[in-house]
């Protein structure tokens, strides 16, 4: 899925988990920290969820004044899933 390749730890099941058990201490409730999508890829999301405003989503690792760089890894990932999914993308890139 598209956070396997994910190089952040906050994307894997072991941070899922420890963040649940976090929670479930903090609110003495017990708390389940679920990731129902990410064995989809990114352009399996945006062709599911092609009618949500996705323009208005930021993936960005340095957006400037709001917009997407363009240049950046995650900005030529958002580029390459949305021509994979065959969905237009509306997002407002600087570069």
């Amino acid at each position: 899925g598209s956070l396997d390749a994910n190089p952040f730890p906050d994307a894997t099941p072991s941070f899922l988990e420890g963040y649940g058990r976090l929670l479930s201490g903090a609110l003495a409730h017990e708390i389940e920290v679920v990731a129902p999508y990410r064995r989809l890829q990114k352009s399996d999301l945006i062709a599911r969820f092609a009618a949500l405003p996705l323009h208005l989503t930021l993936t960005c690792m340095a957006p400037r004044e709001g917009k997407h760089c363009g240049a950046c890894n995650k900005c030529r990932e958002r580029q390459e899933a949305f021509r994979h999914a065959g969905v237009r993308d509306r997002t407002q890139y600087e570069s």
